[in-house]
């Protein structure tokens, strides 16, 4: 794979000094492009130890507006990091609408290390590459450039590198995985030649770059670059060309593609009809509250975390049933999440970036009310989205899910559900209330408005992204103390499961 990019070839001082000028516009250019068609860059710079990778990241910000350029060094993961998935470390990183941003070495390097070290094996290493080609797939189809660079050296260039800077006592570039990767140039090669084959996509390729001599690596990367912000803007303006051409398809017909079918919802059913008696209510309350306390201490003490969100009809009952869990769950390793519109500063980043920001850490609590399931609810009904992006969003949130019960976290996703003419009953009364007013809003009757077309989203999103680690609860709610109860139930279910699970480990 490499062989091209091992030959030593050279710019002289004088050939470079006639180049660099012309190519530094165009980049600059093509920076100003991407930054007012508002279209986020992420550079991966990744390579051999003794490559240049920091010579290069000095010089993209040197090359181009450094105002909007945002260096990320990803050496040994923080504390902090090492209590959540690992790719909230990246997310949180990730350039907004318009920015660059650039990842020494990105989410790579450390998988590739490992291998080379022996402390992966083949198998859980396709594992992580999978996820990250996910995770570019994702981005990219979001609308964000992708451009991936690997600098790459011949065996005798890489050793006389390395070994002239192990001789500087004054440079402290290696972690404890960097003198073991950088005396086995072989092994480096080979892992780095599985990442790229398995990662090598269209829409986030890889450009191999000879870095040996460096002007010729400085042109390379330029190059590089210009064509993957070219690529990025010839994708975002064929984007905007599609979606007015549908929007205006659209326009033209008063029901959407495949939304005229009679179709029986998954929320009809739901019995509304169950419900609790007062005085048992409040024993069993307090039994449950009273367990949850104990367990999600043990799970704390276990570094298991939990993330539970609430969707549901206006009026379901979801902060009570929150404040149900509040007050059973220790203050200090919980937090409510309320989601409401995106800020412009959420607005400017990928989908999913708001709710990463989030993601309790080992032991932690985070309940959301409301969540990332918007993208496929209010936004899809209230056309706040184009359909290909909503579409697109159940296997990102499939994905998304996967990687946080895989770290050692409880997910809970509770749907609430009442009927309209309960909905209706409770609406009179916060306006009757003078406490509850401010709970009623001209949004929440105009919602009420298109009730068919929330439910036939909610039953979309019930059968899509409801999985086996991760499964749809849906809580009759029509009785509120039933609701409250059906929800401690299944939260203190989970602790004892994940608990078990963690015993048997």
């Amino acid at each position: 794979m490499f062989e091209s990019a091992a030959l030593g070839r050279k710019y002289s001082d004088k050939e470079f000094e006639q180049k660099a000028p012309a190519l530094r516009l165009r980049l600059f250019n093509a920076q100003r492009q991407c930054l007012q068609r508002r279209i986020p860059i992420l550079i991966i710079v990744a390579g051999l130890e003794g490559s240049g990778r920091g010579a290069i990241v000095n010089l993209l910000s040197e090359w181009m507006d450094s105002k909007h350029v945002r260096n990320h060094i990803f050496w040994l993961a923080t504390d902090e990091e090492l209590t959540r998935p690992r790719p909230w470390r990246f997310w949180r990183c990730l350039p907004p609408a318009g920015e660059i941003g650039v990842f020494y070495d990105g989410w790579y390097s450390d998988d590739l290390r490992r291998l080379c070290c022996k402390k992966l094996d083949d198998a859980e290493f396709s594992r992580c590459m999978h996820q990250w080609c996910a995770l570019e797939s994702g981005l990219a189809d979001a609308g964000m450039g992708i451009i991936k660079l690997w600098l790459h050296l011949d065996k005798k260039t890489h050793a006389a590198n390395v070994s002239k800077r192990l001789n500087n006592k004054g440079l402290l570039h290696f972690s404890p995985y960097d003198k073991k990767t950088a005396a086995d140039y072989e092994g480096m090669v080979d892992a780095a030649s599985r990442a790229i084959t398995l990662t090598d996509r269209d829409n986030a390729p890889w450009s191999i770059i000879d870095a040996a001599d460096a002007n010729f690596r400085t042109l390379s990367v330029a190059h590089a670059v210009i064509a993957g912000m070219e690529r990025a803007i010839a994708a975002r303006d064929a984007r905007d060309a599609r979606l007015k051409q549908l929007a205006a398809q659209e326009a033209e017909t008063s029901t959407p593609p495949g939304e005229d079918e009679t179709l029986i919802s998954t929320l009809d059913a739901i019995d509304l009809s169950v419900s609790q008696q007062p005085d048992h209510y409040k024993k069993e309350l307090k039994a449950l509250q009273d367990s949850i306390r104990t367990l999600s201490y043990r799970t704390y003490q276990r570094g298991i975390s939990s993330t539970l969100i609430f969707e549901g009809w206006d009026a379901a009952g979801k902060g009570g049933s929150i404040r149900r869990i509040t007050s059973a769950v220790d203050a200090r390793i919980t937090r409510v999440i309320p989601i409401s519109a995106p800020t412009d500063e959420e607005l400017a980043h990928p989908y999913l970036w708001r709710f990463w920001r989030h993601i309790p850490r080992s032991g932690f609590v985070t309940i959301y009310d409301r969540s990332w399931y918007g993208r496929v609810l209010v936004e899809r009904v209230e056309k706040l989205t184009p359909r290909e992006d909503w579409s697109r969003a159940y296997a990102e949130i499939n994905q998304f899910e996967h990687q946080l019960t895989s770290h050692n976290n409880i997910l809970l996703k509770f749907w609430l559900h009442i009927s309209p003419e309960e909905q209706l009953r409770r609406f009179h009364e916060r306006e009757n209330t003078p406490w509850k007013q401010y709970k009623i809003t001209p949004d929440d009757w105009r919602n009420r408005e298109k009730w068919p077309d929330y439910a036939r989203a909610a039953d979309e999103m019930f059968l899509r992204t409801s999985t086996v680690r991760a499964p749809w609860h849906i809580i009759p709610a029509e009785n509120k103390k039933y609701a409250r109860l059906a929800v401690l139930r299944a939260y203190e279910a989970a602790l004892k499961a994940a608990l078990n699970r963690k015993d048997k480990e």
